[in-house]
């Protein structure tokens, strides 16, 4: 499914150093001690807490990051030791054992990308914007409708899905309110990045208050689009 994957593994103790460095530098300096607790679930928010045991009769003392500064932490971890990090990649953090990983891709060949717009020639420009440097799996639909019948069949599991937000039959809002309902559908959480001409944020507002990760205005450069595409997976950029 992916042109090239790399994983870079941090045992605990990498993990806890790299953390504690990161702290240094961004106000968060943790205590050179054991932690009583390290809990790590790079699916969340906060995707990092740090846990201290009191010291004098104090309280716990506990440090929580955020999914993005663990990711920084592991790419200035790697920097430091001369590990190998290529740029221009997509980066996602794991947990892995009693650490972490820095999951590294390579291009977005093979990802599976859904189009929904009533608009014949706007799903092929979105397609060209995806396929033309990374060859990507797509499925096409003309509207909500269609779309949410092709994502119960069973048959159909996009990584993400990109909507159109004014159409007819079912509009964008409307798809994002019976998709994220359908608690049944394996594809009620997937990712769904609305793509509008709308400039009104009211109306952006609203759709994220339905389910939309992400509200993208047109026009869009294929390079924005594969970089929020990605960003919605879990990957991020390494910018410090």
């Amino acid at each position: 499914m992916i042109m090239e994957r790399r994983v870079i593994v941090f045992p605990r103790a990498d993990f806890l150093d790299a953390m504690r460095r990161y702290g240094e530098t961004n106000g968060k300096p943790m205590p050179d001690t054991p932690p009583l607790a390290l809990s790590f679930d790079p699916a969340q928010d906060v995707a990092l807490t740090v846990t201290f045991p009191a010291v004098r009769g104090g309280v716990e003392t506990r440090y929580a990051f955020s999914r993005e500064d663990v990711g920084q932490a592991l790419g200035n971890h790697c920097r430091l030791h001369k590990i190998p990090l290529p740029k221009e990649v997509n980066k996602q953090v794991e947990k892995f054992k009693d650490g972490a990983a820095l999951s590294i891709q390579i291009g977005t060949a093979g990802l599976h990308v859904m189009i929904i717009d009533d608009q014949e020639v706007m799903r092929n420009i979105i397609k060209k914007l995806l396929t033309k440097a990374n060859p990507a799996q797509i499925t096409e639909a003309r509207n909500g409708i269609e779309a949410l019948e092709m994502l119960r069949s069973g048959e159909i599991f996009p990584d993400v899905i990109l909507c159109d937000l004014h159409m007819d039959k079912m509009d964008g809002g409307q798809f994002l309110q019976e998709l994220r309902s359908d608690k049944a559908n394996v594809n009620c959480k997937k990712p769904v990045l609305i793509l509008t001409g709308d400039k009104n944020e009211q109306a952006h507002e609203l759709t994220r208050q339905v389910g939309a990760s992400k509200v993208l205005t047109k026009p869009i450069s294929a390079e924005d689009l594969i970089k929020q595409i990605m960003l919605v997976q879990g990957y991020f950029e390494l910018n410090k």
